[in-house]
């Protein structure tokens, strides 16, 4: 009785995961993707892999919520597919202190060469590697150059992956330029990559279709912009100034390797939460900024009339109905947030709103200070 009792279970589970498979692989054959996509079981393991981890991918999506905006926004400017920003969740699962074996850095895990192909500094003050704006532009360079060269999405993830002369010899080897005759001459590693960046662009556009909720980090994360620094900046004065944590100033900018950004005619980035960003501005503009002590200029204030929400002092929630030829995008303009916030906090799966539709909106309470 017992073994039956058994055998039935088995057979209930067997089958269940066969549906699973069988609503992935549906999903799978009409996502819009940048490679083709195949039928191939070894994508569709790892997407079950991902969802049995389900809350360690749970903390990548969420995390998607810090650096997205900031890789659609040079995506958009090197006229280049959005879906390559899905390269950072399989090499480094959005985590910027991932260090390989190869000696690659940052969320892009970038090798040191591109210190002399894309002139990145690379020292014990600063790695450009870290810097998510210099790193970003660096991969996407990397990418588009590639892309010019062999014309074909597969190709250019397998040379990010192994690098161009790998590629390069495996081309000469194949005696073709067709990824499919191409792919047996490459790593172990690299013939896997293009299957783990399907499976992860997977998760990234249907995670809701099964039930994932993403771990949102705090507000201050999920909204980031960048100030040019030209002189030199301790780390610490930047916290004073702004009044966040020297740990969440170190964490956005993990480039400083000393603790400080050095001086630079071109100026150098500062990754802050975009509600204090006035704050460094104002601070960098004052005459007496030099004096780094002078921190007295006070200029934040917080508008006591909105409510507090709670976790999140510095923030409100409000909501918002969308009116007349309002876009996403012009209403992440209006409200100084990004697009892809507004589509996580409204767990929308598109870019798009329409009239009439009420939007849930996390908006600050600390204002700049205004004479």
């Amino acid at each position: 009785m017992k073994k039956s009792i058994l055998l039935i279970f088995s057979f209930a589970l067997t089958s269940s995961s066969l549906l699973a498979d069988e609503e992935i692989e549906g999903r799978l054959q009409k996502m819009p993707c940048i490679v083709a996509i195949k039928s191939d079981p070894s994508v569709t393991k790892r997407i079950q892999g991902l969802l049995k981890g389900r809350k360690d991918t749970e903390s990548l999506i969420g995390r998607s919520t810090t650096y997205f905006p900031i890789f659609d926004q040079y995506l958009k400017q090197y006229d280049l597919p959005s879906d390559l920003k899905y390269i950072t969740c399989l090499e480094t699962e959005l985590n910027n202190r991932e260090v390989s074996t190869s000696g690659a850095k940052g969320i892009w895990q970038l090798m040191p060469d591109v210190k002399e192909e894309f002139g990145l500094r690379i020292d014990g003050t600063l790695d450009e590697r870290l810097d998510l704006n210099r790193g970003t532009e660096a991969a996407l360079k990397d990418m588009k150059r590639m892309y010019k060269a062999y014309g074909d999405w597969e190709m250019v993830l397998a040379g990010y992956n192994c690098g161009v002369g790998r590629l390069a010899a495996a081309i000469k080897r194949a005696k073709s330029n067709d990824f499919e005759k191409v792919k047996k001459f490459l790593p172990e590693q690299t013939q896997q990559y293009i299957s783990k960046f399907v499976a992860y662009t997977y998760i990234m556009k249907h995670y809701r279709a099964h039930g994932l909720k993403p771990v949102l980090p705090n507000l201050d994360l999920q909204m980031v912009t960048n100030v040019k620094v030209h002189n030199y900046l301790s780390l610490s004065t930047i916290a004073s100034v702004t009044g966040i944590s020297s740990e969440v100033i170190k964490d956005l900018n993990q480039q400083y390797g000393e603790g400080y950004v050095p001086e630079n005619q071109s100026g150098n980035n500062i990754t802050l939460p975009r509600r204090v960003a006035n704050a460094l501005v104002d601070y960098l503009s004052n005459p007496d900024a030099k004096q780094q002590a002078n921190l007295n200029f006070a200029p934040m204030v917080i508008d006591e009339n909105l409510p507090k929400l709670d976790g999140e002092p510095n923030y409100f929630k409000t909501s918002y109905t969308v009116g007349d030829e309002e876009t996403i995008e012009s209403l992440a303009d209006l409200f100084n947030v990004g697009v892809y916030n507004i589509m996580m906090w409204n767990n929308l799966d598109k870019a798009a709103v329409y009239k009439g539709q009420e939007l849930i909106l996390y908006l600050p309470r600390v204002v700049p200070k205004r004479a």
